[in-house]
């Protein structure tokens, strides 16, 4: 029996969402048994991992409606909105972080108590989150290449279960390790470890969902995809135009989640009809589908071309 691409998503969401509630669970009460508010950011961490899976869960089935009166140019929109909302909430809690970790340093520095670390807990729960969001990492990985490497869903889930491992690990090692640091010039630094591997590991992981931030963003502003695509999508409509009594203007693309959006500016070189326009598109949607990419495309029968130099007064110039 095949299993389809949607119900590969859907089953490797769910891990993932069962797999954050456990680590979650397990990172608030390691951070309570440890003392630790690097294991109390892990936790909250996988929390938001849940959230989210939730949410990816709901996304994954909304974009496979077809457009309709709601929403004429399809639901994949709700893939970016999804990424762009992931990604502003894992840079939150790094930021929290940081805060947490800055308060206790400046409650160091000026002489305040800062409870000692209990490492036996911080040991066990390291080394039981490396080895489940290693798998996580794998199973999200196998379910993306799977599925044709363009779910961005599961291209984000892997992302942060890669960055959850490397959280607990690297914290678990910094801080079982730190009382090495007593026989060195660093001892100092023992009493606040925990918040200093804290900021550390900030630093490491912000450029992740700023780049994933980034990204999104853009293709919810509506950006031009990258020029790779445009040629692909070239590549499709020469073909689709062979022979055909048409001749390209200009051609437009962009990106939503996992699916591109193709606009075809067509100049006819023959009177043609809406019977003729429609064919021309028809032909235009096999082309793309014998690639595999989910790709909706629209033609626009134009004499000239779409973007003008003219530009309203109110709009402020390019550059």
């Amino acid at each position: 029996m095949t299993v389809s691409s949607e119900d590969i998503e859907r089953r490797a969401l769910a891990t993932g969402k069962w797999a954050s509630l456990f680590m979650c669970a397990a990172g608030i009460a390691a951070a309570m048994l440890s003392r630790s508010d690097a294991l109390l950011v892990d936790g909250l961490y996988s929390g938001v991992n849940f959230a989210s899976a939730i949410i990816a869960s709901r996304v994954a089935s909304a974009i496979r409606q077809p457009a309709d009166k709601r929403y004429p140019f399809g639901y994949e929109a709700y893939e970016s909105l999804y990424v762009t909302f992931r990604s502003l909430t894992l840079a939150g809690i790094l930021v929290f972080a940081v805060f947490g970790a800055a308060g206790k340093i400046l409650t160091y520095l000026s002489g305040g108590d800062v409870p000692e670390l209990i490492l036996g807990p911080i040991f066990i729960y390291s080394l039981l989150m490396v080895t489940i969001c290693a798998g996580l990492t794998w199973r999200f990985h196998t379910a993306w290449v799977t599925t044709g490497r363009n779910s961005a869903l599961l291209l984000a889930e892997r992302r942060s279960a890669l960055i959850d491992g490397l959280l607990s690990a690297g914290a678990g090692i910094a801080l079982v390790a730190s009382p090495l640091l007593l026989a060195t010039p660093l001892a100092g630094l023992v009493p606040v470890v925990d918040a200093v591997i804290v900021l550390v590991l900030t630093l490491v992981l912000m450029p992740q969902p700023i780049a994933m931030f980034r990204r999104s963003l853009s293709e919810v502003a509506g950006a031009s995809a990258s020029g790779e695509a445009n040629r692909f999508a070239r590549e499709c409509i020469d073909k689709a135009l062979n022979d055909q009594p048409f001749r390209l203007i200009e051609l437009a693309v962009t990106k939503m989640g996992r699916t591109y959006f193709v606009v075809a500016y067509l100049d006819p070189t023959q009177p043609v009809d809406g019977a003729a326009m429609d064919g021309i598109r028809n032909r235009l949607i096999q082309a793309f589908a014998e690639t595999g990419e989910p790709v909706r495309c629209e033609v626009v029968a134009t004499a000239s071309a779409p973007y003008s130099e003219v530009r309203h007064p109110d709009l402020p110039k390019p550059g």
